[in-house]
């Protein structure tokens, strides 16, 4: 845009150099932005951290007085007059706050399975919204980081996998319910409500407050772990579980996830664990734990026991060991910056022939060029 500018400037219009400076910095601005989203997109990705509830808070509702308010003003022949606002009352609706371990404070306006919805009227006391979010409670939240692999992963990929020949892949587990739940069982098990609940437990105990090494006084999460399992049904083959892997490209930075074929009767066929954890052993030893157990019947010792090894052995990947890599503007953002460098140079084009032409009619004078 600069070069194009300043060649119209000084070849064909009247060398309007502070036209053709807003122009480029209104320019670099834009492309900044767009490079900025671009990046963003690209990289964006969300972890899912789990804690407890820690505390709770109920404000009740209250009203405040806001009393008579006047001004007076004086025009330009010294009058005077007073104009008063009238006093009125402004009501304040009862708060319900609680705090998790993971996310710190957060407003509720209705219980976990969204039965109760919470007013005026009640919860009055900060005992009775704890009998909805009582102290210990397990929970969960989503975190965005930025994840370099996540705009280069063809690197990683399965070559011998595509995931779009398996329609049947769950999508990622990120929806918050309830406030503080995130379901980390994906697919059907028996006694289910009790799978989730011990999943959320394991879940919390390995993201218990431990004291920071790094950081004297500061408090982290221990293993820094989101631990999920996912039945992808009966009759799949293995390579479902690459695909299911390349779909959610390795899981996000703290993710352990156990994927597994399970028949009708429970009977399991493979499993596959997948994670950016430094330990590779972690994920074999898994594998073996669930094909030696051979059936879903009792998923909550197959929890426990892959909680077992996650807790001696995972080692959290650090991404910034990922800081080589280069992100690249997409082509979207490729095509959209040409879209409007094209459409700058055509509106700076018109706008400097019609001033230019203007100019010149002022002063009475040709054009050098006889077609402007």
């Amino acid at each position: 845009m600069l070069l194009v500018g300043f060649s119209l400037e000084y070849f064909v219009f009247t060398r309007n150099w502070l036209r053709l400076l807003i122009v480029s910095v209104l320019s670099i601005v834009i492309f900044a932005i767009i490079v900025g989203i671009d990046y963003f997109a690209q990289t964006a990705a969300i972890e899912i951290r789990s804690g407890s509830v820690t505390a709770v808070d109920h404000e009740e509702e209250w009203d405040e007085w806001h009393p008579e308010v006047c001004t007076t003003t004086t025009d330009d022949k010294g009058r005077t007059s007073t104009s008063c606002t009238p006093g009125y009352w402004e009501h304040h609706d009862a708060t319900n706050r609680i705090k998790t371990s993971d996310d710190g404070w957060i407003t509720v306006r209705k219980s976990m399975d969204g039965k109760v919805k919470f007013n005026d009227s009640y919860p009055n006391t900060d005992s009775e919204l704890a009998y909805f979010y009582p102290i210990g409670t397990t929970s969960a939240s989503r975190h965005t980081y930025t994840n370099k692999v996540k705009a280069s992963y063809s690197i990683f990929k399965n070559k011998e996998v595509n995931p779009d020949d398996y329609p049947y892949l769950p999508s990622y587990p990120n929806t918050v319910e309830g406030y503080i739940k995130i379901p980390r069982f994906i697919g059907d098990v028996p006694n289910k409500v009790q799978v989730l609940d011990r999943l959320d437990e394991l879940n919390t105990r390995l993201n218990k407050m431990v004291p920071n090494p790094e950081k004297p006084g500061k408090l982290k999460s221990w293993k820094e772990v989101n631990l999920i399992f996912v039945n992808l049904g009966a009759d799949v083959p293995y390579e479902a579980g690459l695909a299911l892997q390349d779909s959610w490209e390795n899981g996000n930075k703290n993710d352990f996830v156990v994927s597994f074929s399970a028949d009708s009767s429970g009977r399991i066929a493979w499993a596959y664990a997948f994670s950016w954890s430094e330990v590779d052993i972690l994920k074999l030893e898994v594998q073996d734990l669930l094909m030696n157990n051979g059936d879903t019947a009792d998923f909550l010792t197959i929890i426990d026991g892959v909680g077992n090894l996650v807790e001696e052995k995972f080692e959290r990947k650090q991404f910034a060991d990922f800081n080589y890599i280069q992100v690249q503007p997409s082509n979207l953002a490729i095509g959209f910056i040409w879209f409007l460098e094209v459409t700058l140079v055509v509106g700076y084009f018109i706008n400097g022939l019609y001033s230019t032409r203007e100019e010149l009619r002022r002063k009475g004078s040709k054009s050098r060029y006889s077609w402007i």
